[in-house]
């Protein structure tokens, strides 16, 4: 048995021409942490594996959708999968809407069961699995749809990894209405793996044993829009989700996923941010004695971002490093220390700018200077200061009482190139 970085390593260098690495090559996460199962020497049966991919059959697919009253966008879901999947089967909640007529009128070969909503997703989605015919099943929300560009990497991902026997859950990357991106999303597994979903809500994927797979991300694009406000109440789905969430709390009282997304989902209400953070620290302190480790990591982003936003610097600082040393390659905490870095020039900056102007009226009356008699040189630098910490009324004070003329038309220039080089940037702006 052989770690897969190895094996793609040899692969590379003597078959890149192959469709076996052309496969291999749709799993991102390439590392020494998973382990394919094959028993043989790679150097000396890398051309008989090649040669018993290529005769392989792919994998059979279903693709599984839940839906509510989706008359708005389950056309456009269903048009982007139809010809990817062996078999789509919906699972509708009694839609109010046109959900089923739609599907029944446009696509004759899916698959439409009804379930009455039970408040509990899990529950849907293993009902979609326990009707799934094929080998491997696939989920897409209603309010998805897949990449033209994805076409058949899913039955090819499915064949790679059973052919070298990858173990974990699939993730496609879910590219939000702003274009922020989601890689750990696990849609796709084997049915033969026994894995069902649990959590009424933010539901994932275990194993029998409790066991939660690992993660494999794919190069599959889906886009999502069910989180843009300008389509959707946001404020109805988080107060369905915070309820949701709050059973679950009750029901795995020591697992801190429950904390995690109670939290996110506080913040993304606006609620009290001293709320949140309370339930952020005690997410943290039950991973401590937790086996679970999913969310830790975005625990800790979270906090981070609210102890930012509350200006908590000295807790920023000590999660900054549980951030740092439980990640690799995050631009957060660069984002984080030179924001630090910033706001602690700004308060030096204003503590000059303070000392400068209470300073002032000694340096008229008891000192001389060779640069300006009247000392307008230092007023233009509390000038500057000011302005640059956004205190425009005490800057108009500071311009009042520059004796010089030829000091403050300079300055005049100066503002009048600054206004119109912003005219400009805003006029960019709006031509974009």
């Amino acid at each position: 048995m052989g770690n897969l970085r190895d094996f793609y390593q040899l692969m590379k260098d003597n078959y890149a021409d192959s469709n076996l690495f052309k496969d291999l090559n749709l799993i991102h996460n390439i590392s020494n942490d998973i382990q394919i199962g094959i028993n043989c020497d790679f150097s000396e049966m890398l051309g008989e594996l090649v040669g018993n991919y290529d005769s392989l059959n792919y994998p059979s697919i279903t693709c599984g959708i839940l839906t509510y009253n989706e008359e708005r966008c389950i056309k456009r879901c269903l048009e982007s999968v139809v010809n990817e999947f062996d078999e789509i089967i919906v699972l509708d909640s009694v839609s109010e809407d046109n959900t089923v007529k739609i599907i029944k009128e446009n696509f004759n070969d899916v698959k439409v069961y009804v379930e009455p909503w039970k408040n509990d997703f899990s529950f849907h989605r293993n009902k979609i699995i326990n009707l799934a015919t094929c080998d491997w099943i696939y989920f897409i929300d209603a309010d998805n749809y897949y990449d033209s560009k994805n076409k058949g990497k899913a039955m090819r991902i499915a064949k790679v990894m059973d052919f070298l026997k990858i173990e974990g859950v699939v993730s496609p990357t879910v590219i939000e209405h702003d274009n922020s991106m989601s890689r750990d999303t696990r849609k796709m597994f084997r049915l033969k793996d026994n894995i069902l979903f649990s959590g009424k809500v933010h539901e994932e994927p275990v194993y029998a044993n409790g066991e939660i797979p690992r993660n494999i991300i794919v190069d599959i694009n889906v886009f999502h829009d069910g989180y843009n406000p300008k389509i959707i109440n946001m404020m109805e789905k988080n107060e369905r989700n915070i309820t949701l969430t709050k059973e679950m709390m009750k029901i795995e009282p020591n697992n801190p996923k429950w904390l995690y997304f109670y939290s996110r989902e506080l913040y993304q209400t606006q609620r009290d941010i001293a709320l949140v953070q309370s339930v952020l620290f005690k997410a943290l302190e039950l991973y401590e004695n937790s086996s679970y480790t999913r969310y830790y990591v975005d625990t800790i982003a979270l906090l981070c971002r609210v102890l930012f936003e509350s200006k908590n610097y000295q807790k920023l600082t000590e999660c900054l490093n549980i951030l740092e040393n439980n990640t690799l390659n995050c631009s957060d905490i660069d984002y984080y220390n030179s924001a630090l870095l910033f706001y602690n020039l700004l308060l030096r900056i204003k503590k000059i700018s303070s000392t400068l102007k209470e300073n002032i009226d000694m340096y008229e009356r008891d000192y001389h200077s060779f640069i300006n008699p009247s000392h307008d040189h230092i007023k233009i630098l509390i000038l500057n200061m000011l302005l640059l910490l956004g205190d425009y009324q005490d800057a108009f004070k500071v311009y009042k009482e520059i004796k010089s003329i030829e000091i403050k038309d300079e300055f005049l220039v100066n503002v009048n190139k600054f206004k119109d080089n912003l005219l400009s940037f805003i006029d960019s702006i709006n031509k974009i």
